[in-house]
């Protein structure tokens, strides 16, 4: 498995543990929540940029 792989599946499972911290964090503590879908938020801006940016490689 190459690097690339490798940091594009790390950024997918990222994204995935974030919605469902999210979503768990939901009813209980809406704080974490509002930070948890921020975060996922920023992870898929950044799974986006590295994804372009590998294509050119």
């Amino acid at each position: 498995m190459s690097l690339k792989t490798f940091h594009i599946i790390f950024v997918v499972f990222s994204v995935l543990l974030t919605l469902g911290l999210g979503f768990w964090a939901l009813d209980n503590l809406p704080i974490m929540s509002a930070f948890a879908f921020s975060g996922c938020a920023v992870l898929i801006f950044y799974g986006v940029k590295v994804f372009k940016k590998f294509q050119a490689i």
